[in-house]
């Protein structure tokens, strides 16, 4: 049976990503963990799992929007400490989608963007007791949106809300930290278009769009704890 979750609103999004930051200030009292905090900047791609906006409308072939998705970001590595006897390494991401041109038909045009917040739910690290090297599994999920501007035709967004599972190696040398990162997220919410709510012109039909994708990333950044 198939069910659906209704899309996070933006600034729920943003309370959660301030509250989990606060959990980090306890990292400094996990010595079981050599996990380093780290704040990091990252550029990374996403690929669909199905191309989107590769409908039709009457005779005018939409063009497809099948090119990775480029995102970049801000992230925290640690420990995420939720009591004094459940802590595990963890990494929360706040990220913005690469603004990317999509042209329709010569008289229809826009341009792609939005945002990802990314929160892990549980992680373990295969090198624990390593302090210059991490492997880590992580389980989570990614909530945002993506949206469409340009053109009053296709001022519309989708939002997302999708489970993951990620692998990341990390590498500490000194006070910096370099870690790839690898991802595949389902999007359990509905794949229709919403029309922006300022924007009251008619609108091009889009079809459904799903997040569910791979990506990976690169990041680089600096340990703080």
């Amino acid at each position: 049976m198939l069910f659906y979750l209704k899309p996070v609103p933006m600034r729920f999004c943003l309370l959660i990503f301030l509250f989990l930051f606060g959990f980090y200030g306890s990292s400094q009292d996990s010595s079981w963990l050599q996990t380093k905090m780290s704040v990091d900047l990252f550029y990374g791609q996403k690929v669909l799992l199905k191309p989107a906006l590769n409908q039709s409308v009457g005779d005018i072939k939409l063009a497809t929007f099948g090119q990775p998705m480029t995102y970049l970001g801000v992230a925290f590595s640690g420990v995420l400490s939720v009591n004094r006897k459940f802590h595990y390494p963890a990494e929360v991401t706040l990220a913005h989608l690469v603004p990317q041109g999509i042209k329709f038909n010569d008289s229809i045009s826009g341009r792609i963007s939005g945002f990802n917040i990314g929160f892990p739910l549980a992680g373990y690290d295969i090198f624990r007791n390593s302090r210059n090297v991490d492997l880590l599994m992580a389980v989570g999920f990614n909530t945002g949106r993506v949206r469409l501007f340009g053109d009053a035709r296709l001022e519309q967004v989708n939002a997302y809300f999708s489970p993951y599972v990620a692998l990341s190696p990390r590498l500490v040398i000194g006070r910096v930290a370099m870690r790839i990162k690898v991802m595949f997220d389902v999007d359990l919410t509905r794949s229709r278009w919403r029309n922006v709510w300022f924007s009251r012109s008619p609108k091009v039909d889009l079809g459904p769009m799903k997040n569910s994708g791979f990506s990976s990333s690169i990041s680089v950044g600096w340990i703080i704890v």
